[in-house]
């Protein structure tokens, strides 16, 4: 069996499966964990902390296999992704219709903070959907999925001689790991062209990490915990 799957991926296909794989499947799983931490009278807050943590190993351990991740962007690439990424969290928090993907309105309330537990919490959700989430992203979904669309050998295919059919199938696949399906597909459309257009995966990296971390602080501040 591990000769078969070996015959399938290979060790770069690898260092970018396994570290998002492990996070949603770890998702996948949260109420059972949640339940058994609720058992051992710790509570559920430290099932994201788990998530982010078992993506973060998986990135050290294959830290060596991230090519891309060695291309550092200039100046004005890295004013662009904090603009880029301005603009998906404004995307984001567009009032869609619920049959678009969009949220019941609600209202905005704001988290009491009870302790310094309370406030250690979220600062582990927003630091690992800032720092760790649009890493694992960015290297499965553009590094990986929409370069693998276009070739078996994707890490042989040019950023900038990514297909528009490549583009638009990977940020349909993104989309679908989101509730907000349209803000998803036009985040991984924005995404998408940044790595084509500069060829650096650290430009999408950036722009995801802006509107993770503005998103969280949004959410957090503002109370509109139905985007968390």
């Amino acid at each position: 069996m591990t000769a078969q799957l070996d015959s399938w991926f290979t060790r770069h296909e690898y260092a970018r499966i396994y570290p998002f794989a492990g996070f949603i499947l770890l998702l996948a799983v949260e109420p059972w964990l949640a339940a058994g931490l609720g058992w051992l009278g710790i509570g559920p807050e430290p099932t994201y902390l788990l998530r982010t943590v078992c993506a973060l190993l998986l990135l050290l351990y294959f830290r060596r296999d991230y090519r891309e991740l060695c291309i550092a962007p200039s100046f004005n690439q890295a004013l662009m992704a904090l603009l880029a990424g301005w603009l998906v969290f404004l995307l984001w928090i567009a009032p869609y219709p619920t049959w678009l993907g969009g949220h019941e309105v609600s209202h905005a309330m704001a988290m009491p903070m009870q302790s310094g537990a309370d406030i250690f919490w979220l600062i582990c959700r927003w630091s690992g959907s800032a720092l760790v989430v649009p890493v694992i992203e960015e290297l499965f979904w553009r590094s990986y999925v929409m370069r693998r669309l276009d070739s078996a050998d994707f890490m042989s295919v040019l950023p900038a001689k990514v297909t528009a059919y490549a583009i638009t199938v990977s940020s349909v696949l993104f989309a679908m790991e989101h509730q907000l399906w349209l803000a998803g597909l036009l985040a991984g459309l924005v995404y998408a062209w940044l790595y084509r257009r500069f060829q650096v995966l650290w430009v999408s990296i950036l722009a995801h990490v802006t509107t993770n971390a503005v998103l969280g602080l949004w959410v957090v501040y503002g109370g509109h915990w139905q985007y968390w």
